[in-house]
């Protein structure tokens, strides 16, 4: 098990591609742990989608990644802006290499590597462009389900729920990280973590040690960052 030095100040923190492990705070049951009001929720369609259903979607959009360089693996996804994955997982190389669930292989240059929140953005894009990303918060208790191909292995969608959010300062993490009760795993790292409409509402980013609960990127920072994606300096790699 690898950690990223950059973590070792606080909370030893794994990252979900790498195997690293954290541990969080749990929030406050019955609030989300931002010291927000939850959104009202009460005009989301109530029609959800099931996990075979949400399998089938992901087939289309979302890729295992290698990066040969940092021997480092992890799940990504499409956007309009191109593939989007971790910074742990891209960063060190130029060029990455993908695959879909089919075993079609491709490969991607890197354009831009976040100096905030554990994101990277890479060109070379098929032609799917990704389901629509929702940028609300989510209410506890929230039905949600991780995209990605843990352990590097086959792709799965793995359902949970929402627990809240918490501090990212406790693992280098720029504002506000959800919690969430899915199960991933390493190579989770990248991929998509899905609500009942198909929509992105986060990207998974690292394992709470405590519980192997998911902490996931919101889809509001990433879709900041996808406004803004800025430089594309390769870096070290993160391993």
């Amino acid at each position: 098990m690898t950690s990223r030095g950059r973590l070792a100040r606080g909370a030893v923190v794994a990252l979900a591609g790498l195997g690293l492990a954290a541990c969080v705070p749990a929030p406050p049951e019955g609030a989300n742990g931002s010291g927000r009001p939850s959104p009202d929720l009460s005009t989301t369609s109530t029609t959800l989608a099931t996990g075979p259903e949400l399998l089938a979607d992901a087939r289309q959009f979302v890729y295992r990644v290698r990066s040969v360089a940092c021997l480092a693996t992890g799940s990504s996804f499409a956007t309009a802006q191109g593939i989007v994955t971790n910074r742990h997982v891209a960063s060190g190389s130029t060029s990455l290499q993908f695959s879909t669930w089919a075993g079609t292989d491709f490969s991607t240059a890197l354009l831009a590597l976040s100096t905030g929140p554990d994101l990277a953005l890479l060109t070379g894009l098929p032609k799917q462009h990704g389901p629509p990303i929702d940028t609300a918060d989510l209410v506890v208790g929230t039905p949600v389900w991780a995209a990605g191909y843990p352990l590097g292995d086959q792709l799965s969608v793995i359902p949970g729920t929402v627990v809240g959010y918490v501090n990212g300062a406790q693992y280098d993490e720029p504002g506000l990280v959800m919690e969430v009760t899915n199960p991933v795993q390493h190579g989770n790292s990248g991929g998509p973590l899905l609500d009942g409409r198909g929509q992105v509402v986060g990207i998974v980013v690292a394992i709470e040690d405590s519980n192997d609960d998911g902490l996931v990127i919101p889809a509001s920072t990433l879709s900041s960052f996808l406004d803004a994606p800025g430089s594309a300096t390769v870096g070290q790699c993160l391993i």
